[in-house]
């Protein structure tokens, strides 16, 4: 019995060099930039070893590896995108400089418990993302 082929989008299908991806080249050549240029500049073999060690290191962990199941420099720059970005919202009549309220009240017109329609002028409040 012979089995039926299962049709995949190629632009999903990242591009493989011997077995290499083209990002994984490009962290691999970005790791070899700076040793490449500290052999072109004559510098001694010990501080060239110190100084690119860690750099080649690097890149050659961004260019492997894996955290959560994705690559490691697309969770890096997602990670990093993340801390960023504001978190927080504060409503605007709250004091700057208190601990985080988890409960701030928002209508001061309308009192506990009370099952009354807000007043028709009331409008939505605006929140401040800090």
């Amino acid at each position: 019995m012979t089995q039926a082929e299962v049709p995949q989008p190629i632009s999903g299908v990242p591009l493989r060099w011997s077995g290499f991806t083209s990002r994984q080249l490009s962290w691999l050549g970005l790791g070899a930039a700076l040793p490449y240029l500290l052999l072109r500049g004559q510098v001694p073999l010990e501080l060239l070893i110190l100084a690119s060690g860690p750099w080649v290191g690097a890149c050659v962990t961004l260019a492997f590896g894996r955290c959560e199941g994705r690559r490691l420099d697309a969770w890096l720059g997602d990670w990093v995108w993340f801390r960023a970005q504001p978190r927080h919202l504060h409503h605007p009549g709250s004091r700057s400089g208190t601990p985080y309220v988890a409960y701030v009240v928002v209508d001061q017109a309308v009192r506990e418990g009370s099952l009354e329609a807000p007043p028709s002028s009331a409008t939505s409040l605006p929140w401040v993302a800090s």
